[in-house]
C-alpha cells in the first residue's frame, strides 16, 4: 500500500463526516437496471444515475443527494446481495460502501490489499462475494498488472490476488455478464474488447479492434446481457459518448453524446427484471394485424413468484392471439378486447417472450403509443418493471407504431422499358394484400415487356388501387462484320443505329487508339489486334451496346534485290531494302566477301533510295562483284527483323 499519514489534523472534517456518516442508516439502492458513474471532476467524487432524455437523445447525469463523498472513486461494482455499491479509495485503496444517496461509508484496508499505481477497474462477481478489481501501472502506456479478489463477506475483507503474464493493455473498466458470468473489459490501449479469465489471470482478445472506441472508463450490462460503455471516441479527449457493445463482434455503436466524464467509474445492477416490448411491423395500415413482442429478462438469480403483467394496447386495437410462455391467468382483458391483465405469473430465470397479435382498426392515422409493467417484484427490484423501447438508448421508453392510410403509387417506378431489362413495380405499402392484374398476389410484379399494369392493394376494410402504362421503345446498335487492316493503315468505324435521337456515344478502348471517346465515327490506326466497344445511350435513356474486332495484318515482307547496276542510267542504279509501306531501317551494312565494311548507313527509311548503297567505297568505283549485306528493320509496331544476304554488283 502507499504510505499513509495519520495526523488527524488534515483529515478532521473527512473524518466527522464519516462518522456521521456511519451513524445514519444506509439507504439501499433499488435494482432496476440503472447504470451510475461515478466522476471527480475536483478531486472528489460525486456518483451519478446515468438516464437517456427522451427530450433529445442526449445522456444526462443526475447527481444522488449526498453529493461529493471527499476522495477519488475506482473499481466500483454494485452487490445486488444488498443493493449497495463498494468502490476502493484510488489513492488509498481503503474500501467503501456508497449507498443509494450516493454516501460512502468507510469498511478499511482490505487485509493484504497489494501496493499498485491504481485500481481502475472493479465489479462485484455475480454471486455477491468479491470486489473485483484490476490493477494497472504505468498510466495509458503501461500495462494491466493482476486481478484482485476482495471478499465482501469475511472480517477485514482480504484480498487475492492473481497476476496476469506481460501483457501491453490498459483496461479502466470491467464488467460481468449477467447471462453467463463472463467478466469484460475494454482494452484503451489497443481498441478491443477483451474477456478476462478470473481463474488463470489471462486477457484473451478473440475481438478485431474498434477504432471507434477510445477510452472506455465505464462498462456496464443490463438484464438482457447486452454491454455498454462511456468514454471518449478514438482520437478525441472528452469522455462524452454513450456506446453499445456487440459481445459477439467486438463492435461498438454510438447511441448518444452526453457531458464529459473526467476520472469516471461506472457499474450498473443487471440483477434484475426487465422488459422490452417491440412491435412487427412499426409501419401498418387499418385493418391489418400486428404483433407485440415482449421479452422479459429475470436476472435477479431466483424465480419471482406472484407478478402481475398489464398492457392497454390503444382504442379500437382488438387481441386477436396471444401466445403467453409464462403461465398465469387472464382477469381482464383478453381476446377481443384491447387490454391483457395476467395474474399470479411465476416468472422463471432467464428469458421469456410473451406475443399479443391485434387487429388495427378501420380509420386509424398516426403514431400510436403505449407501456406494459409487470408488477409485484421485491421491493429491492423496484416493485414494477415498465416495458422499454429496444430501437432507442432510451430507458424505459413507449413503443410506438405508426398507421398509415392504405394508398398505392405506382407513378414513382420508370414507365420505359429498355430492351434486355426488366422493371421491378414495388408500391410502398404497409401491409395488405395485394392482386396484380396478372393474377400474381406478391408484393411486388418484374416487368419484361410494355403493356398496362395494375394492382389493387386491400386489408380487411379498406382497398385502394393504382395503374402504370410502360412503354417499350425499339433501340438497336450494330458496328457491322470485325474488319481486317495493314499494319500502318487507318479505317473509321461507322455504328448503324435504330432508335429514338438524340443519342449520346460511349467507346471503350483498351488499346488508346480511337480518334475520340464520344463521337459517332471515330478513326483508328491500330499497331495490335482488339475489340472496341460502343455504348449508345438514346432520348428515352435506354443503352444499347456492341462490339467490333479488328485484326491487324503484319507484313513483315522486305525486298533486297539480288544484283544492281550502279551505270547511271536512272534503273537499279543503288542497293537499298524495299518494303510495301516505308519502314524504319536503323543499320544497313555492306561488305566485301572478305568482310570488309564499304559501306554502313544509319537511321534510314526503306523505299529511300538516296541512302542506298552506290557500288562506292570512299569515293572510288568498286569493282564487280559479290558483296555480302545486313540490313535491320524496325516495323510500326516496335518489332525489328534482320535481313542478310549477298547482292551482285554489276558494271
Amino acid at each position: 500500500m502507499k504510505n499513509k499519514k495519520y495526523s488527524l489534523t488534515p483529515y478532521l472534517p473527512f473524518l466527522l463526516c464519516c462518522c456521521i456518516s456511519t451513524l445514519s442508516a444506509q439507504q439501499p439502492f433499488t435494482c432496476k437496471g440503472s447504470f451510475y458513474l461515478a466522476i471527480a471532476p475536483q478531486g472528489s467524487s460525486t456518483v451519478y444515475e446515468v438516464q437517456v432524455s427522451q427530450a433529445t437523445g442526449n445522456v444526462t447525469f443526475n447527481g444522488l443527494p449526498a453529493g461529493p463523498v471527499g476522495f477519488v472513486i475506482n473499481g466500483m461494482g454494485y452487490r445486488s446481495v444488498d443493493n449497495l455499491i463498494y468502490a476502493l479509495n484510488s489513492e488509498t485503496g481503503d474500501l467503501f460502501q456508497i449507498d443509494g444517496a450516493g454516501a460512502a461509508f468507510p469498511l478499511g484496508e482490505p487485509e493484504g490489499m497489494p501496493a499498485s499505481a491504481s485500481y481502475p477497474a472493479g465489479d462485484v462477481s455475480p454471486d455477491g462475494k468479491y470486489l473485483v478489481v484490476l490493477s494497472v501501472s504505468g498510466g495509458f502506456n503501461g500495462s494491466t498488472e493482476s486481478i484482485i479478489f476482495i471478499d465482501l463477506e469475511a472480517p477485514n475483507h482480504p484480498a487475492r490476488t492473481v497476476s496476469f503474464p506481460g501483457n501491453h493493455s490498459a483496461i479502466y473498466d470491467i464488467a460481468f455478464d449477467p447471462t453467463d458470468d463472463t467478466l469484460y473489459g475494454w482494452d484503451a490501449l489497443n481498441q478491443q474488447l477483451v474477456i478476462i479469465d478470473t481463474e488463470n489471470g489471462q486477457i484473451n482478445a478473440p475481438f478485431e479492434p474498434d477504432n471507434q472506441g477510445g477510452t472506455l472508463g465505464s462498462v456496464f450490462f443490463d438484464a438482457f446481457g447486452n454491454l455498454y460503455a462511456y468514454g471518449s471516441t478514438f482520437g478525441s479527449g472528452p469522455q462524452n459518448t454513450f456506446f453499445s457493445i456487440d459481445k459477439t463482434t467486438g463492435k461498438l455503436t454510438i447511441e448518444a453524446t452526453g457531458p464529459a466524464a473526467q476520472r469516471s467509474d461506472g457499474c450498473s445492477c443487471p440483477y434484475t427484471v426487465q422488459m422490452k416490448k417491440r412491435v412487427e411491423p412499426v409501419q401498418a395500415i387499418p385493418c391489418s394485424e400486428l404483433t407485440y413482442y415482449f421479452e422479459i429478462a429475470n436476472a435477479s438469480g431466483r424465480v419471482q413468484l406472484g407478478l402481475i403483467f398489464e398492457d392497454v394496447f390503444p382504442e379500437g386495437f382488438l387481441i386477436t392471439a396471444i401466445d403467453n410462455p409464462v403461465g398465469g391467468e387472464i382477469t381482464a382483458g383478453g381476446i377481443g378486447t384491447n387490454r391483457l391483465r395476467i395474474e399470479n405469473i411465476d416468472l422463471p430465470e432467464g428469458r421469456s417472450l410473451l406475443a399479443v397479435t391485434v387487429e388495427v382498426p378501420q380509420g386509424a392515422f398516426g403514431v400510436y403509443k403505449n407501456q406494459a409493467t409487470l408488477n409485484g417484484l421485491p421491493e429491492g427490484l423496484g416493485t414494477v418493471a415498465v416495458s422499454d423501447n429496444p430501437a432507442t438508448a432510451i430507458l424505459n421508453d413507449s413503443t410506438n407504431v405508426f398507421i398509415d392510410s392504405l394508398s398505392v403509387d405506382l407513378g414513382q417506378f420508370p414507365n420505359t422499358l429498355c430492351p434486355g431489362e426488366e422493371i421491378v413495380l414495388a408500391p410502398e405499402v404497409a401491409g395488405g394484400n395485394f392482386l396484380w392484374s396478372d393474377g400474381s398476389s406478391g408484393p411486388e410484379l418484374a416487368v419484361t415487356q410494355g403493356g398496362e399494369y395494375s394492382v389493387t392493394v386491400s386489408s380487411g376494410c379498406e382497398a385502394a388501387s393504382a395503374t402504370v402504362t410502360i412503354t417499350e421503345p425499339t433501340l438497336s446498335l450494330g458496328l457491322g462484320a470485325n474488319q481486317e487492316v495493314l499494319l500502318g493503315d487507318s479505317l473509321s468505324l461507322h455504328p448503324s443505329i435504330t432508335g429514338d435521337p438524340p443519342f449520346t456515344y460511349q467507346w471503350v478502348d483498351t488499346l488508346s487508339v480511337l480518334s475520340c471517346n464520344s463521337c459517332p465515327s471515330p478513326t483508328l490506326r491500330p499497331f495490335d489486334d482488339g475489340f472496341y466497344y460502343l455504348f449508345v445511350t438514346d432520348a428515352n435513356g435506354c443503352t444499347a451496346r456492341d462490339s467490333i474486332a479488328v485484326r491487324v495484318l503484319k507484313d513483315r515482307e522486305v525486298y533486297l534485290p539480288n544484283a544492281f547496276s550502279p551505270n547511271g542510267d536512272g534503273r537499279n542504279d543503288t542497293f537499298y531494302p524495299q518494303s510495301r509501306k516505308p519502314q524504319e531501317a536503323p543499320v544497313l551494312r555492306v561488305f566485301t566477301r572478305w568482310g570488309e565494311l564499304v559501306f554502313e548507313a544509319t537511321d534510314i527509311y526503306t523505299n529511300d533510295n538516296r541512302r542506298g548503297w552506290d557500288g562506292t567505297f570512299k569515293g572510288r568505283t568498286l569493282p564487280p562483284g559479290v558483296y555480302t549485306y545486313v540490313v535491320e528493320v524496325r516495323f510500326l509496331d516496335g518489332f525489328v527483323r534482320r535481313f542478310a544476304g549477298d547482292v551482285q554488283l554489276v558494271r
